[in-house]
């Protein structure tokens, strides 16, 4: 008799649980040394199955990346919804790229390697256009709080950048800052005495007032919306980085 077929949502939870085989994977060897053969090793499923998922190890790659944005658009799409004036949404966003670098820091990591031409040339077309719609709605969730701060008057565009402009810049920073200071990856020769999070909240401020973004940081501690953050729409996150052994002090 032939084996019962599964349903979509079944096929997405065993896609998920062969993602995260190879993230674990990730913990312990470099993405130079991941092979499909290591990946079906972690996993209770034969060979056949796994490539029924994933056509090889940079359609592997891409599904990652594509489980990072999703990850990430959960989270920003938490922090934008919450209360308070656009710079603080846009504040609390940059906190969740923080909140999810703590928490899935290997997936952190990895992510950026979806987008390599060696992988994109070797996906899948449908991970591809899934890729192309996260990375829509993650853009899409800066754009809505930027043009609500135009909206409020608290904020004016410079001439010379547009949206999509401060929000890669925005997130390259944040990004940077991630790399250089967090334990769980590189670390800068450079960083005695700095720590990730008051640099982190150092930078995010830094750059929207440079922005001229209303109410600036000498005029209202922001402090107070990251700890509403942490207490409230957060917590069960920030509980769990604390259980890593990991407090976070803004």
């Amino acid at each position: 008799m032939s084996p019962r077929a599964l349903d979509q949502h079944s096929l997405k939870q065993r896609e998920l649980e062969i993602i995260e085989a190879a993230l674990r994977l990730l913990e312990q060897v470099d993405v130079s040394q991941l092979t499909m053969d290591k990946v079906v090793a972690q996993v209770p499923y034969s060979k056949g199955t796994v490539y029924s998922h994933f056509s090889g190890k940079e359609d592997l790659l891409a599904a990652i990346g594509n489980y990072a944005m999703q990850t990430m658009a959960d989270l920003f799409g938490r922090a934008a919804a919450s209360e308070g004036n656009s710079r603080e949404r846009y504040l609390g966003m940059s906190f969740a790229y923080l909140v999810y670098a703590l928490l899935k820091p290997t997936l952190f990591r990895v992510a950026l390697c979806s987008k390599s031409p060696s992988v994109i040339g070797k996906t899948s077309p449908e991970r591809l256009t899934e890729h192309e719609r996260l990375e829509t709605t993650l853009m899409g969730l800066f754009f809505e709080v930027i043009d609500a701060g135009i909206a409020e008057g608290s904020l004016q565009l410079p001439p010379h950048l547009n949206k999509q402009q401060i929000s890669f810049l925005g997130w390259a920073g944040g990004y940077g800052a991630i790399m250089l200071l967090n334990d769980d990856l590189n670390q800068c020769g450079g960083r005695h005495g700095l720590y990730l999070e008051r640099e982190y909240y150092n930078a995010s401020n830094i750059f929207m007032d440079g922005l001229g973004w209303q109410p600036l940081s000498s005029e209202y501690d922001y402090r107070q919306v990251i700890n509403a953050l942490m207490e409230g729409r957060f917590a069960a996150e920030i509980e769990e980085i604390r259980q890593r052994g990991r407090q976070l002090v803004f």
